[in-house]
């Protein structure tokens, strides 16, 4: 009777230490072998994002795609102040010298021998009109704006 107590020991011995090949998947029939095997070999799929110098070059081609402004200005009014800002009304609209019009252009009360508005676009280009004249502006904006 002690040989099969013997070896129930060294048995036991046996499964209780670590082969020198680690088990990784523990399964028990060929159809959880198939799942598994049916999983472990999907392709993962990458999401890429954007570096950041391809972010800037995108950017910088949206600034090269330009688009063209039209607008009319139909100057009505100009008051000219001694006290606070100027006031001009510009397509039946009353702006104070210091605030943008619609378009984000800005303009200036011009004094002197004729009282004119310089109205500068966003682009750089200026434009004059005095009391009762209407201008076309165009300029040119990038396309993210």
């Amino acid at each position: 009777m002690k040989a099969p107590l013997v070896c129930l020991f060294i048995t036991a011995a046996a499964i209780s230490q670590p082969s020198q090949a680690e088990l990784s998947t523990l399964f028990t029939t060929p159809q959880e072998r198939q799942i598994i095997n049916a999983n472990r070999y999907k392709s993962e799929q990458v999401v890429t994002r954007p570096t950041q110098a391809a972010e800037s070059e995108i950017e910088a081609i949206q600034q090269l795609i330009q688009e063209k402004i039209e607008i009319s200005y139909s100057v009505t009014g100009i008051a000219v102040s001694d006290s606070g800002p100027n006031t001009v009304w510009i397509n039946n609209q009353m702006y104070e010298e210091g605030e943008h019009l619609e378009d984000s252009s800005h303009f200036k009360v011009i004094t002197g021998d004729d009282i004119k508005v310089r109205i500068t676009t966003p682009d750089g280009k200026q434009y004059f009109a005095t009391s009762g004249e209407t201008i076309d502006v165009t300029y040119m904006v990038s396309a993210s704006h």
